[in-house]
């Protein structure tokens, strides 16, 4: 068989909206666009003679069969056309529903002797793969091979992506898997949702297109069949039917489980083989024989014990005979003083009913005596009646005249009141006749003193100065206040100017220092992320800066809080470059530091979790490329140079991580980063970090990761040159503030000069305006006076006043006289009704006498009645409660037991009748009972109770003894169902398995083994595989101690296709299990790999690897799917020209004509170390 010549086939995918119009614009500036690649080399079969090939070759490279049998007998005049027919026909024919995108060419159909021939996918094999944002890959979709493929790759490219997605888009869990624990982590960075979509091959009908969507928010995930959602439950099912097991790692091995796998015990290999062949319900069948084998020990264990237990209780029965004969006789007394105490209660109930007879008796006689009583009250009633009603009638007529000595007192009082009236009138006029004469001397008075004040007056104003001259001095003093008051008016518009510019610069400074504080705040927000995201750290923190005394030598940390990075950008460098353990470490410069602090923070009652190093010097800086060589495209530092910490901590993290040798790049770098890749190994630009590693295998090709940055959380710090400019700015505006503040007090000096002169102006003019206003108030003074003098002047008539008044007083008298003599007449007829009334009291007070004997009486007779009624509640209350009493008694005497003409017989037969008969015969049956001695009181209930266990113990045996016997039956069965097929099963893989080995020119046996010891112990049947590897050597058993790695992995390979050839399953994966073994064995394998897949009906083979040996043979069934990743690699179309040049090249012709196979055949080989120097 020959090496394949691969035709390459690339699913690009990129990053589609979550590419900014920035990231767009620079790929197009590369020569290449950043892909994740899957190309697909598809195999041309090598082909042998064919009779009719003259014709036809140009017609078979890529169509199906359909189309080879129509070119082979029609092409003659169609060569030229023969490679665009080819192409349309791939994507036009679909024979059946598994090749529905058949313009990407994976399927590898081959042409041998000028006939294709196509290969069937299985049911239920993998025809379609689509992935979008998951894990790394955003878009991208790839058909498989019905038999083997063959996925290859450098590491961390995203094989093993491929195993992830498979696994889970059919129902798995990430346990599966050993690396993620949640569905969350498999999708893309910076992506909320994504989905993974699977097409298994239908035989009977549409394809299987299995999707599940996967949700970052709440690690959920939902299932779709053929477009419709289903229940995970449900698409297991369905799966299963199609003979599906992911979680079988003899069908599913992930390169996390690859070890698993590999160190299996014989035991758990034999049960995942059960597991994998799916035969007869062979692995059911043993776990049941693993259960029934258990519960079969457990019930004979059961059994045992139960036969002991009878056995003791039988022996302790037998012992307890004597004992129960005493109890038996001590039980009779017992029962005769249950009889007598039976007869008592129904004695004491006798003596009940007697008293409730008695009671009876003496309430029927005390209900006659109330009766009576109650008969003798009538004739005091009637009487009471009659006293009522004269008594009230007497009260009557005395409440009449009252009224009426209340209205003439009424009247009285209000006579007597007008009467009051005419006296203060009269007295008012006599006072008024008085003041009149008084009046009349004070007037007199009044004017000689109104005639001296005018004289007073006058002279004063002659004394006071002219008007005239005050006028002039007033107005020239009103002149100088004017000029005053413009000046300080000057002065003050002069001031508001300076304090307006002062609050400007006033405002300007307080800004500045706004800013300084947000400046120096970065530092307390740093401190306060750390309280609240590593508390042990700042626990530590708060101690160290509190007992930095303690140690010899300053004490640097958390490593976070000793660095200041100026440029937000440098600092998420930095921050992406560190470790999160290096940020958050404590430095001593001694180990004697370092030991004072583990005693007080960590070996402490603390017991904070924190990291320390000791850092004591002896550092040697290197750089690795000169920064200088690289200005012109954009180098401004190093890495180590962009931030400002103490020399001990950029030591300390130097010797952590080589920052000295990674340089910063500013934009210009954008344009120039292929050139800087293939000079530095590490360095930064406004896109991200840049590193380059160079592959372990071939010609060591470089692989540059590139990651984005986000901003730095722990490494923001204080911009130092800001600071400086802030604290200059603020220096310059204080100075500026100062002579604001001198120019504004030499303005308020000023003021303050003119406000004294003006005080002096405003006080000399008050006192002229006082002198004229002196000498306005004398002339308004005299003037007043004159007039005073003029009406006091005026004659008043005196004598026709008094006239008056005493006509009126006259008036008054007449009206007092009228209203006496009223008064007069009114208490005659008040003093007549007063003895009218107080008669009628006298005749009251008699009738209420009498009938206050009466109702004493009355009451006397009453309280007897009362006495006699509580006499009958006592009596009544003594019958109710000897009635219940003697209920009580009666029934409780009933429940000991009933009266009947059996227990009354019974009771005569005691002849025994009072309480204390009674009682001395109780005492003393009770004390014959208590001489008979057992020493067990509940002898005959546990004799009694062990009797009925016996019996129960008895049943249960038997039933065991039945169970037992029909468990070794069905044991013995399914024995045989199971033990049979597996020994089959494995003598079956024996054979392939030693074929297998027989071929790599080494020796290997599969056997079914067990505990010699134990054979009938299920659980410990195993698979044991003997293996010989060198001639020298005999077969031994496969385990870690006696092979190598590598042996062990081939004989694991060679075990599964052992399994393959005798178990059906649509589908299986391998991940990387060439990983270990020697270029020999991997070769051994893959052929043996290559040999168990190609023939028909075989199942569909996903062999993983991250490397291919070179000259390996392929079969035409063998699909290759090279998984790249990267901005450089090249796009198909690329590949495609490629390709045609090297093929033009090595066979010597311009054009590759699809008739020429032969070319391509004598060319193969030679082009294939072109193919796989490309192909990396």
């Amino acid at each position: 068989m020959n090496s394949r010549i691969p035709k390459r086939v690339i699913v690009e995918e990129s990053d589609g909206e979550d590419e900014g119009e920035e990231q767009r614009q620079l790929k197009r500036r590369r020569e290449n666009e950043p892909t994740q690649n899957i190309t697909a080399p598809t195999p041309t079969a090598t082909d042998n003679n064919n009779n009719n090939n003259n014709n036809n070759n140009n017609n078979n490279n890529n169509n199906n069969n359909n189309n080879n049998n129509n070119n082979n007998n029609n092409n003659n005049n169609n060569n030229n056309n023969s490679n665009n027919n080819n192409k349309n026909n791939n994507n036009k024919n679909n024979n059946n529903n598994n090749n529905k995108n058949n313009n990407i060419n994976i399927n590898g159909n081959n042409n041998s002797n000028g006939i294709s021939r196509r290969m069937e996918f299985v049911n239920g094999s993998i025809v379609r793969i689509k992935l979008n944002n998951f894990v790394t890959y955003s878009d991208v979709e790839f058909r498989p091979g019905p038999r083997l493929n063959v996925i290859i790759g450098p590491n961390g490219s995203g094989k093993s992506s491929i195993v992830c997605a498979i696994a889970l888009g059919l129902g798995g869990g990430p346990n599966l898997l050993g690396r993620q624990k949640q569905l969350g982590d498999f999708i893309k960075n910076r992506c909320s949702q994504g989905y993974i979509e699977i097409e298994l091959h239908n035989e009977n009908g549409d394809n299987y297109i299995i999707r599940r969507d996967l949700k970052k928010e709440g690690n959920g995930s939902e299932f779709h069949l053929n477009g419709k959602t289903i229940s995970k439950n449900d698409l297991l099912l369905t799966i299963k039917k199609l003979n599906v097991q992911v979680d079988n790692l003899c069908q599913f091995l992930p390169q996390d489980k690859v070890v698993s796998f590999a160190s299996m015990s014989p035991t758990e290999l034999l049960i995942e083989t059960e597991k994998a062949i799916n035969i007869n319900n062979m692995y059911e069948n043993h776990q049941e024989l693993i259960r029934l084998q258990s519960n079969h020990q457990k019930e004979s264990t059961t059994f045992e014990e139960l036969k002991k237990n009878l056995d003791d209780l039988v022996k302790k029965n037998q012992s307890l005979e004597k004992d129960v004969d005493k109890f038996r006789e001590r039980q009779k007394l017992l029962e005769f003083v249950e009889k007598l105490k039976r007869k008592r209660s129904w004695a004491i109930f006798e003596n009940a009913r007697n008293a409730f007879v008695k009671a009876k008796e003496d309430k029927e006689q005390i209900e006659q005596v109330v009766h009576n009583g109650e008969l003798q009250l009538k004739p005091y009633r009637s009487v009471i009646a009659e006293q009522t009603k004269s008594v009230e009638k007497s009260r009557a007529e005395v409440q009449q005249n009252s009224t009426k000595v209340q209205q003439l007192e009424s009247e009285i009082q209000r006579n007597t009141l007008l009467d009051g009236k005419m006296v203060i009138a009269i007295e008012t006029f006599v006072a008024e006749i008085d003041g009149v004469q008084q009046r009349d001397k004070e007037r007199k008075i009044q004017i000689a003193k109104v005639t001296k004040d005018i004289q007073d007056e006058t002279l004063k104003m002659k004394r006071l100065p002219n008007d005239e001259d005050t006028k002039r001095t007033v107005e020239k003093l009103n002149r100088e206040l004017k000029d005053c008051n413009q000046q300080l008016g000057e002065l003050e518009i002069e001031k508001d100017a300076k304090n307006r510019q002062f609050s400007m610069i006033n405002q300007e400074c307080s800004s500045i220092q706004r800013e300084m504080s947000q400046l120096n705040n970065i530092q307390a927000q740093k401190l306060e992320l750390l309280r609240n995201e590593q508390r042990d750290a700042f626990l530590a923190y708060e101690w160290l800066r509190q007992n930095q005394n303690l140690f010899q030598n300053k004490v640097f940390g958390p490593i976070c809080m000793e660095i200041n990075v100026q440029n937000p950008e440098h600092a998420a460098f930095l921050e992406m470059t560190l470790s999160f353990n290096l940020m958050m470490t404590f430095v001593f410069q001694s180990m004697e530091d370092r030991e004072t602090f583990h005693s007080h923070v960590i070996d402490s009652g603390k017991r904070l979790r924190v990291n320390t190093l000791v850092r004591s010097g002896g550092f040697k800086m290197e750089r690795i490329n000169n920064i200088e060589d690289f200005r012109s495209i954009g180098a401004t530092h190093y890495l180590d140079e962009t931030f400002e910490a103490d020399q001990v901590v950029k030591e300390a993290i130097m010797d952590s991580v080589p920052i000295n040798k990674s340089i910063v790049f500013d934009k210009r770098a954008l344009n120039n980063e292929e050139t800087i890749t293939k000079h530095i190994n590490s360095f930064f630009t406004p896109n991200g970090s840049f590193y380059t590693t160079y592959s372990r295998y071939g010609e060591r090709k470089p692989t540059t990761r590139v990651t984005n940055f986000k901003a730095a959380k722990w490494l923001s710090g204080i911009n130092t040159n800001k600071k400086d400019e802030l604290q200059k700015a603020f220096h310059d505006a204080k100075l500026r503030l100062d002579q604001e503040k001198q120019s504004i007090d030499a303005i308020r000096q000023k003021q303050n000069a003119i406000t004294g002169t003006q005080r002096n102006i405003t006080e000399e003019r008050n006192k002229c305006n006082a002198t004229i206003d002196d000498r306005r108030k004398c002339y308004s003074r005299i003037q007043f006076l004159a007039r005073k003098l003029d009406e006091l002047n005026t004659e008043e008539n005196i004598e026709d006043e008094q006239n008056k008044i005493r006509e009126k007083l006259r008036e008054t008298y007449s009206k007092r006289a009228d209203i006496l003599t009223k008064i007069t007449d009114l208490l005659r007829e008040y003093f007549k009704i007063m003895g009218v009334r107080d008669h009628t009291l006298i005749t009251v007070s008699r009738f209420e006498a009498k009938l206050r004997a009466e109702e004493d009486s009355f009451a006397r007779e009453t309280a007897k009645l009362e006495a006699d009624k509580q006499r009958l509640v006592e009596l009544t209350q003594n019958y109710d409660n000897c009635l219940k009493e003697a209920k009580r008694l009666k029934s409780e005497a009933e429940k000991i037991g009933p009266i009947t003409q059996e227990i009354q017989e019974e009771f005569r037969a005691i002849g025994f009748h009072s309480l204390e008969e009674i009682d001395d015969e109780i005492s003393a049956t009770e004390t014959k009972a208590k001489f008979i001695i057992s020493n067990n009181p509940r002898v005959l209930e546990e004799y009694e109770e062990r009797k009925k266990d016996i019996q129960v113990i008895e049943q249960r045996i038997s039933s065991r003894q039945r169970e037992l016997q029909d468990n070794d039956k069905r044991m013995h069965k399914l024995k045989e169902d199971w033990l049979v097929p597996v020994k089959e099963f494995i003598e079956q893989v024996n054979t392939s398995f030693s074929q297998y080995f027989k071929a790599i020119n080494c020796l290997g046996e599969v056997h079914l083994g067990f505990d010699e010891q134990h054979p009938d112990d299920y659980s410990k049947y195993f698979v044991d595989i003997r293996v010989k590897f060198r001639n020298e050597d005999s077969l031994k058993t496969l385990n870690a101690q006696l092979q190598s790695g590598g042996e062990r992995s081939v004989s694991t390979m060679l075990y599964l296709i052992s399994l393959q050839d005798l178990t059906t399953c649509p589908f299986r994966v391998v991940d990387e299990i060439n990983q270990g073994m020697d270029p020999k064995n991997e070769r051994m394998i893959f052929e043996q790999i290559v040999k168990s897949v190609s023939s028909e009906g075989s199942p569909q083979y996903f062999l993983i690897t991250p490397k291919l040996l070179h000259n390996l043979h392929y079969s035409p069934e063998t699909t290759v799917l090279c998984v790249f990743t990267g901005p450089w690699f090249m796009s198909q179309k690329q590949w495609d020209e490629m390709f045609r040049r090297v093929i033009q090249k090595r066979s010597g012709r311009p054009q590759l004509q699809n008739n020429k196979r032969a070319t391509i055949q004598e060319e193969e080989s030679d082009s294939e170390d072109d193919i796989d120097e490309n192909s990396d």
